[in-house]
């Protein structure tokens, strides 16, 4: 076992952990109307509970069942609500976790403004969903304050360890009274820190006064809101020892605000790992209770080292473990090889969600989804062989194994990966690379027979029990005169097998692709470089997810990439380029290169040579072109089904 600080007890007031690791509070759309755990939300923390989490915080649990946060919310609706939220922290208590839910009033957050009401916030202002929000007189705050105590009274009622308040990111009710970006009162609760701070430090009393003062509370806050308007290390460094004093018991020390600085809150490729380490160790030098970090710690050893380093008490992690709900127990046994990574890429924790679809995870499609995906031993133990080593064969591979099948992954090439080996090269996306390295590690772990530099054939199939076909996709070349002649393709770029040092590049393709291929330009250039890239459509980066597409775009404008939508390629000649923009015809003479990034079309030569055989299973970009979220989902399933 590992003996680092961060496996071992830590008590907060008068809860007593098994190790300093917590489960950050994550809202990923599993919540049902009643604002109960229901079946899908017990087992999603169940499995992080089994896996080793010291403390699981629950998302946004509201303090008014008529204020919702995002859709369906928690929140306690009588005694009913009461017992059954027993009975779930009595299972979490069983698996030797800790749990407290995130006490919060939505406020201007809130989703109420859909049902004809306003808002409240601590002033007039546009909300995150571009909604108006109704300033709270001073005489409705006695009753908010109330309603804050007397759901945390519930929460003990029904078992909770303590509670979380949630006042960071210049967000949600606190958060909004707490942050000058927000708060422009003339009141007693506006101006200056402290007043900033009353409504909080009533909060904070009030539920002390109703729960006892040995009830734990940890405080959610911004460190730094990491925008020139808002508060800063040092207002925090500040109010901690008051928040202490009032009986805050520990501090979460998250960063940046939801609206301006959403990127810097679940930071994605481009921001650092360890967002806010800086400002939670400067608040931990003037804090005389336990102090945590929040965002973007993927890396379990990066955890050990900061608490070993006594810079923290202890970590949060986030969606590191919704890609592997087992991160501690593995951890602390030292197998840090077996850990499926996270890697920053909220593909499926946040992209899922933008498209109102429940979230999910790229190397984990079983989160959320705990009692559907739950792997079983094959009854018939098979010898199954999966043409193609990208994302999806290998994931394939390792589930197939792990049920007890006989696996063969043949792959072409001389190395595993597919796509994901082009994927982790534009700048910042280096660490997609930490998929290829666990899955491999995998594959060798469960003795899967890998066969590089082989391809599946149609007359191998018979000796076989069945086949999973992930042979991937090929780069498209849209049929547009003179562009496979005198085109370059995205994917001879990425590799660098075509090198363009300089010169006056159009890209082809506005997509995410079009966006990475002129991030590795910029990356290389060795001499004067102008870039415009045209898209057909409407907008740039379209379907990227926003946390990313923030920072991607900022560095393109920084860059000075010319962007030109609803602008369409009708020929590429020697020397001449026809474009379409905007429904008029244009010919360029001064671009020295043509770069096409217009996506992908399907390998379907093998599939459908065995279109009629028994036990075949396409999966991945094979049967349909799309992102690594569905190529390992759909990967996955039909490994299941083996």
């Amino acid at each position: 076992m590992n003996n680092s600080k961060l496996f071992q007890p830590l008590t907060i007031s008068t809860m007593k952990l098994r190790n300093a690791t917590f489960m950050a509070p994550m809202s990923l759309g599993y919540e049902s109307s009643d604002g109960c755990v229901n079946e899908r939300m017990q087992a999603y923390w169940l499995e992080r509970a089994r896996g080793g989490v010291g403390c699981i915080i629950l998302d946004a649990l509201s303090v008014d069942p008529s204020v919702p946060y995002l859709g369906n919310t928690l929140c306690f609706r009588g005694e009913e609500a009461i017992a059954s939220y027993k009975a779930f922290t009595d299972k979490i208590h069983e698996a030797g976790a800790c749990i407290i839910p995130q006490i919060t009033h939505p406020g201007p957050e809130s989703i109420s403004a859909f049902m004809g009401i306003p808002p409240v916030a601590s002033s007039v202002y546009v909300n995150s969903m571009g909604q108006k929000t109704r300033a709270l007189a001073i005489e409705e705050l006695p009753n908010i304050i109330k309603q804050y105590a007397q759901t945390s009274l519930q929460a003990k009622q029904a078992g909770f360890d303590g509670i979380e308040l949630h006042c960071a990111h210049a967000y949600m009710l606190l958060g909004s009274f707490l942050s000058p970006m927000r708060n422009k009162r003339c009141d007693a609760y506006g101006g200056s820190l402290d007043h900033r701070a009353r409504l909080l430090f009533e909060v904070i009393d009030a539920i002390k006064e109703a729960c006892g003062r040995d009830f734990p509370i940890i405080l959610r806050i911004s460190g730094d809101e990491k925008d020139a308007q808002g508060n800063t290390v040092e207002d925090m460094c500040c109010l901690v020892p008051k928040l202490i004093a009032h009986g805050v018991d520990a501090f979460e020390v998250s960063g940046g605000t939801q609206y301006e600085r959403p990127n810097k809150i679940i930071p994605s490729h481009g921001e650092h790992e360890g967002v806010n380490v800086a400002q939670a160790a400067r608040i931990r030098e003037v804090s005389s209770v336990p102090v945590l970090v929040v965002g973007k710690v993927l890396d379990p050893a990066m955890a050990m080292e900061l608490v070993d380093q006594k810079a923290l008490d202890g970590v949060v992690f986030g969606r590191a473990l919704l890609a592997d709900p087992y991160l501690v127990n593995k951890a602390a046994e030292d197998k840090l090889e077996e850990i499926a990574p996270c890697t920053g890429c909220v593909i499926g924790c946040v992209g899922e969600q933008t498209k109102r679809h429940p979230a999910s995870c790229v190397i984990n499609p079983a989160c959320g989804k705990e009692l559907e995906m739950k792997l079983i031993p094959a009854d018939k133990k098979k010898h199954v062989a999966v043409a193609g080593g990208g994302i999806a064969g290998m994931a394939a591979a390792r589930v197939l194994a792990l049920r007890g099948h006989t696996v063969t992954l043949f792959e072409k090439t001389d190395r595993l990966g597919g796509q994901l080996l082009l994927a982790c090269v534009p700048p910042f996306k280096q660490p997609i690379s930490k998929w290829v390295v666990y899955l491999e590690h995998e594959l060798t772990r469960l003795s899967v027979d890998i066969r590089l530099h082989t391809e599946f054939c149609e007359n191998m199939k018979d000796a076989y029990d069945a086949l999973i076909v992930a042979t991937g996709a090929m780069e498209a070349v849209p049929p547009i005169p003179g562009l496979a002649e005198h085109g370059i393709g995205a994917w001879e770029v990425l590799k660098n097998e075509q090198l363009i040092p300089g010169g006056n590049v159009l890209v082809v393709g506005g997509g995410m692709v079009g966006c990475e291929v002129c991030e590795h330009l910029l990356h290389n250039k060795r001499g004067p470089l102008h870039i415009t890239m045209i898209e057909m459509m409407d907008e740039i980066a379209a379907g990227m997810v926003i946390n990313e597409k923030v920072l991607v775009m900022d560095r393109l404008h920084k860059a000075q990439v010319q962007l030109l939508t609803h602008t369409r390629l009708e020929a590429v000649e020697a020397g001449i380029v026809k474009l379409n923009v905007h429904g008029e015809a244009l010919e360029r003479q001064d671009f020295t290169h043509v770069v096409y990034a217009t996506g992908s079309r399907s390998n379907t030569a093998l599939a459908c040579a065995l279109t009629d055989q028994d036990n075949v299973y396409v999966v991945g970009d094979a049967a349909t072109v799309a992102q690594a979220l569905e190529a390992v989902r759909d990967a996955t399933l039909a490994a299941m089904a083996v």
